[in-house]
C-alpha cells in the first residue's frame, strides 16, 4: 500500500462502499484537505511518475486522462485524478465500484439514469430517461453507488478527483448508441497485455500529463476568475 500522504487518507478505512452516505462521510474530508491545499495536491500529481505501480496504472484515452494518485491495495480503494479534454461525453454506464468525486476545475453535466438492474444488453439508449440531471461545478461532491447508470458531459479542462472502492463485479456495462450496440469492460486483471498497453500512458504521455495538469490546479479556473472579475 501506498503510504498515507494526510491524515485524512486514514478514514477511507472506515468507508461502508455499500452505502453511499458513509462514502460520502469518508471522503469529504480527503476531498475538502486536497482542494484547499494546492501544494499537497501538485506533490501527489508530480510523485506519480516516481511510482512505478502507480504510474502503470494512469491511463489515456481520446477524450480523457487518468492519473492513478493513491492506491490502498489492501483495501481496494484508490485515489485518481481525471482530466477531461474537449469533446469529452461519455455514455450511459455502469461501474464495477462505488465511489465519491470532487470537482477541482471546470464541471460536467450530470445525468443518473437509475439502477443497472433494468439496464442491459438489449437497452435502447435512447430510451434512457434522465431520473436526475444536474450540473456539477467546482466544489461539487457526490457518491454514487456501482449499480448506478449514469452520463456525464464535461468541459474542457476539467478536473475531478475520485475515490472508488473495491471492485463489487468483474465487469461493467456501456451502451454505445453510435455504433447500435454495447460492450462490457472488464477490470486490469482480466485485460489481456495488448489491451493494457492500448490504455497506458507512455513515459512521455505521462510526463506531459502531469504537467499540464499541474499548471491547471493552480491556475485559477476560468468561471472562478470571471467571477472574481465581477465583483471587483
Amino acid at each position: 500500500m501506498t503510504s498515507a500522504p494526510h491524515p485524512t487518507f486514514a478514514a477511507l478505512g472506515d468507508i461502508d462502499w455499500n452505502d453511499t452516505a458513509s462514502i460520502l462521510r469518508g471522503c469529504t474530508p480527503l476531498f475538502h484537505a486536497l482542494a484547499s491545499d494546492p501544494a499537497l495536491l501538485s506533490t501527489l500529481v508530480a510523485g506519480v511518475a516516481d511510482e512505478p505501480h502507480l504510474a502503470d496504472m494512469c491511463e489515456g484515452y481520446d477524450f480523457m486522462h487518468k492519473l492513478v494518485l493513491y492506491d490502498a491495495a489492501d483495501l481496494g480503494v484508490r485515489l485518481r485524478l481525471h482530466h477531461y479534454k474537449p469533446g469529452f461525453f461519455d455514455r450511459p454506464h455502469n461501474h464495477r465500484w462505488s465511489f465519491a468525486s470532487h470537482i477541482l476545475r471546470g464541471g460536467y453535466h450530470h445525468r443518473i439514469f437509475g439502477r443497472d438492474d433494468q439496464f442491459g444488453e438489449d437497452t435502447d439508449p435512447e430510451s434512457l430517461l434522465p431520473i436526475h440531471e444536474r450540473v456539477e461545478q467546482p466544489g461539487s461532491t457526490y457518491a454514487l453507488h456501482h449499480t448506478s447508470v449514469h452520463t456525464v458531459q464535461a468541459q474542457a479542462d476539467t478536473i475531478s478527483l475520485l475515490v472508488r472502492g473495491p471492485s463489487a463485479k468483474e465487469r461493467f456495462l456501456i451502451l454505445d448508441a453510435a455504433a447500435g450496440g454495447f460492450f462490457w469492460v472488464y477490470g486490469a486483471a482480466r485485460e489481456s497485455p495488448e489491451q493494457r498497453a492500448s490504455k497506458r500512458l507512455t513515459a512521455g504521455q505521462l510526463t506531459n500529463t502531469i504537467t499540464r495538469i499541474q499548471r491547471l490546479i493552480t491556475d485559477p479556473d476560468p468561471a472562478i476568475r470571471s467571477a472574481a472579475l465581477k465583483e471587483r
